[in-house]
């Protein structure tokens, strides 16, 4: 079944089922797509703090990297495609990603019809700990799918650091801030905003609090509901606690 079960909050449509079925039905809806779908992430060979085992000593003691972050069984071509068809023409899209991903993302990409503006850089300000470089950013393929146009800030730099502060039980969700600087800056008021892979819905609570609509898709039934909670916690907030308009909101963009 396509749709598994589907809940409206405000300007706010959530479906429960899987993106590779429901984005088809949707028809080319979207005025901006802004997604962190899920891919596979390196393993660091070892599954506990054993040091045996070659993990870590010292302050790292406690951490293990045996098991997967989220379940993740797609490939990037499985999905670009239909989020390419989902987008309106002369439209801009954010695919987020970590370094060893972004070659394959960007080619996914580009072979489903979108093209390239940048690749942004998000510093966590915190680190991954590995037996490695520790990472402290992950990057977003920023894209376009016909005709260019300016974004709301054009001051915005391609590198912003925003401390992640979790609100929900997701293993990689994302600041509000974050999505809510890169929904800012591609919409205007009263648009549209689809994420395929919504998660537990921070892309939705950014669009609450930006005055944009929003569809997310999400197959997880825990995730799910993690979103409806925050979104519609986010609907009964009074304005004042809201994110400003940011700057160029009025300059007819779109």
């Amino acid at each position: 079944m396509t749709i598994i079960r589907e809940e409206i909050i405000g300007d706010c449509r959530l479906i429960l089922g899987d993106s590779l079925e429901v984005m088809p039905t949707l028809g080319q809806v979207s005025d901006l797509i802004l997604t962190d779908a899920p891919y596979l992430v390196s393993k660091g060979g070892y599954s506990s703090n054993n040091q045996l085992e070659g993990g870590f000593g010292g302050w790292m003691k406690d951490y293990g990297n045996g098991g997967d972050i989220v379940d993740c069984d797609l490939l990037w071509s499985d999905w670009m495609g239909l989020a390419f068809s989902a987008l309106k023409d002369d439209r801009q899209a954010y695919f987020m990603t970590n370094g060893r991903n972004l070659a394959q993302a960007q080619i996914a990409a580009e072979a489903a019809g979108f093209d390239m503006h940048t690749v942004l850089v998000w510093d966590k300000k915190t680190a991954l700990p590995n037996k490695y470089y520790q990472n402290i950013t992950e990057f977003t393929l920023f894209m376009k799918k016909g005709k260019a146009f300016t974004i709301a800030d054009p001051a915005s730099k391609n590198l912003v650091s925003i401390f992640q502060r979790d609100e929900s039980k997701h293993p990689t969700e994302k600041p509000v801030e974050l999505m809510s600087h890169y929904v800012g800056n591609s919409t205007a008021l009263g648009q549209m905003v689809l994420d395929p892979f919504m998660g537990s819905g921070t892309t939705g609570v950014s669009c609450v609090d930006l005055g944009r609509k929003f569809i997310g898709i999400e197959k997880n039934l825990a995730f799910f509901d993690m979103a409806c909670t925050r979104i519609d916690q986010a609907t009964k907030r009074p304005s004042m606690f809201r994110p400003r308009e940011p700057k160029g909101e009025t300059l007819g963009l779109f």
